[in-house]
């Protein structure tokens, strides 16, 4: 008779919630940067007007982001041991990530000001070396997790393509509630191509996030033992079955489908509030869930 017995030793918890918010931050400020750049590298002209203020954002973002690693630090006056050429650790992830996190903002510095001062041919140069930064300054998270072979709700190969539309997904719909904004107080509107582009975008992406979930589940679902586990403990979270997939994913899904809703901008303000909130949620939860898995 196979019997198959989970064992687990209770440990604290080392991280803390500064670690799903930096994962968040990036996200933000990586989805943020890549709208930014369909008109000052792909020449989409209904997004021009979006293009500093995102960039802008997504600067501002990426100063957030590693503030919340220092912070989680137990000494984090030595974070800049990470920066130091000795320490560097080439089969490492995160001493990738630190370098990408100082190289990715000074970039994205110099990208505002050619945008500022209207100088279009050094904008696109910039903004086209820019966007693999930003690419890979989000997609190095979701390896950093894929690579921890105890943790079976990390270790998936879908980890990195998921951060990286979940990121996209959440500076879209950023970026929604800042044009809206921007309507309200200025005399010349935004336009509606401009809403009807955005809200496109979110419907794809949002698919395309439901399909990873379905096919993490699959996979877990058909792995081991842990990784059984993993999905029977992640279903009786509320923060992840009601929160991210149900109010973060199926619910703005519903509003942006649906005509009548979805050309409504009250509706659609709504529906880019459930994403912003729901990616958060898709970061806590993968952090922390992946922490309350028993290790076999």
């Amino acid at each position: 008779m196979e019997v198959t017995v989970l064992y687990n030793v209770p440990h604290e918890v080392p991280w803390k919630v500064f670690i799903p918010l930096y994962f968040y931050f990036t996200g933000l400020s990586a989805g943020s940067f890549i709208l930014s750049t369909l008109s000052t590298v792909l020449g989409i002209k209904r997004f021009k007007p979006m293009a500093l203020p995102a960039a802008i954002i997504s600067f501002v973002l990426l100063l957030l982001a590693p503030a919340c690693l220092i912070f989680d630090l137990q000494q984090p006056l030595r974070f800049w041991h990470t920066l130091v050429p000795e320490y560097f650790n080439p089969t490492s992830a995160l001493s990738y990530g630190s370098w990408l996190l100082t190289l990715y903002p000074i970039a994205n510095l110099v990208y505002i000001y050619f945008i500022f001062v209207k100088n279009d041919r050094a904008t696109k140069i910039l903004g086209t070396m820019t966007v693999p930064l930003a690419i890979f300054v989000h997609a190095y998270t979701g390896f950093a997790f894929a690579l921890v072979r105890a943790r079976a709700w990390w270790h998936s190969a879908l980890m990195p393509g998921f951060f990286l539309t979940s990121a996209l997904l959440s500076g879209i719909a950023l970026l929604v509630i800042v044009a809206l904004i921007m309507d309200r107080f200025r005399a010349e509107k935004l336009e509606l191509d401009l809403y009807k582009s955005l809200r496109l975008m979110m419907i794809g992406i949002l698919l395309m996030d439901l399909f990873w979930t379905g096919s993490f589940w699959l996979t877990l679902l058909v792995s081991n033992a842990d990784g059984h586990a993993s999905i029977l403990l992640a279903l009786h979270e509320k923060f992840y079955l009601w929160g991210e997939i149900f109010a973060g994913m199926l619910v703005p899904l519903g509003i942006l489908v649906y005509p009548r809703t979805g050309k409504n901008r009250m509706w659609l303000s709504l529906a880019s509030i459930l994403i912003i909130c729901g990616v958060f949620l898709m970061r806590y939860s993968v952090v922390f869930i992946g922490f309350d898995i028993p290790l076999s």
